[in-house]
């Protein structure tokens, strides 16, 4: 039944026609000036602000997108959403792109490649503008096949190479490097390492780091000091029971990520070790919760910040077609003392 010529939406808001109608004016002038498009004089242009701020309009992010063939979404895969580090770069990408006009659609891949292709095919489809994406270990060839080259995609973290409009890392062999070196320097040789999964960037660019720190510093790595694990808290706390059951057992172990750190921990507290006397335990990331453990935990920060601003920059920049020359990008990592390595507190 007629409600006397409005034209309301369906679901009870406002349309442009409705602004325009209260603002004296029709559609097309309501439409250029709610869009600061050039044509309406400045009385009209309150006029329009008036009855669209009374009507509370929203415009039709659909019917923009259909005009500038543009969606003002973004893409974003995590191999695992309740992780510190990938919550840290989120929310600063968010952020960033936010400022920018854009909103970010989240998708989980829970470390399955499978998963991580099926997400990449559901943004697509939505579709989206961009992707920002932590990959689980995909292959180039596979990303080619599922995303093409027309959507423009960054990597963090977890890098495909060869591929995409650039990405963003910290320097895992280095990084490394500055634990091994740390560990010798307080004496140990014995030193075993809780590496990550091989499949992807960040877990073998750490295990080629400690191999070639160790042989750096002349020191054999011992049969079975090198754990191949997943990259949770179980998986670190397994490991590190097989690695004390060990003789003779390591002298202090590196974990390649802080969920991997907090496992550890947690078998040495089964072991009832008291650290670090017993062992020493330092972390590639510096876990939130660090400087909480007894003893805290020395460890590499890896800045998620920065790498959320560098990575929604970059995408950006793609979007705007102006591409700085250097589009893959490796931020440095600081060591942060404390003492579950012997440190002072």
């Amino acid at each position: 039944m007629s409600d006397g010529g409005s034209t309301r939406a369906r679901n009870g808001r406002a349309t442009l026609a409705d602004v325009a109608r209260l603002a004296g004016v029709s559609p097309s002038t309501a439409s250029r000036a709610l869009n600061d498009q050039a044509g309406p004089s400045v009385s009209t242009r309150k006029a329009v602000a008036v009855a669209a701020s009374a009507l509370q309009f929203r415009p039709s992010v659909l019917a923009r997108s259909l005009r500038m063939q543009r969606t003002h979404t973004i893409g974003f895969i995590v191999p695992d959403i309740s992780s510190p580090f990938y919550a840290a770069v989120l929310r600063s990408a968010h952020q960033h792109l936010e400022d920018s006009g854009y909103r970010l659609m989240l998708m989980n891949s829970n470390r399955d490649v499978g998963a991580e292709v099926a997400a990449l095919g559901t943004l697509l489809d939505h579709p989206v503008d961009g992707l920002l994406v932590a990959t689980t270990g995909l292959a180039a060839a596979q990303f080619r096949r599922t995303v093409g080259t027309t959507v423009p995609c960054v990597f963090f973290d977890g890098i495909v190479t060869g591929v995409g409009t650039g990405s963003v890392g910290v320097m895992n062999n280095a990084g490394m490097g500055i634990l091994v070196d740390h560990l010798v320097g307080h004496g140990h040789r014995r030193i075993a390492l809780l590496a990550g999964q091989q499949t992807e960037t960040t877990g073998i660019e750490r295990l080629q780091g400690f191999r070639a720190a160790m042989k750096r510093n002349g020191l054999p790595i011992a049969r079975g000091h090198i754990r191949l694990c997943n990259w949770t808290q179980e998986s670190g706390y397994l490991e590190t029971l097989e690695l004390l059951e060990l003789r003779p057992r390591p002298t202090a172990i590196i974990a390649a990520s802080d969920d991997l750190a907090f496992g550890c921990f947690a078998g040495c507290q089964q072991a009832e070790l008291v650290l670090p006397q017993d062992l020493a335990i330092v972390s590639f990331d510096d876990p939130y919760f660090g400087q909480l453990l007894q003893p805290p935990l020395t460890a590499l920060t890896s800045k998620p910040v920065e790498i959320g601003q560098i990575a929604a920059s970059l995408l950006l920049d793609a979007l705007r077609g102006s591409l700085p020359a250097e589009r893959d990008i490796r931020l440095p990592v600081a060591l942060v003392q404390r003492a579950s390595c012997g440190c002072e507190a």
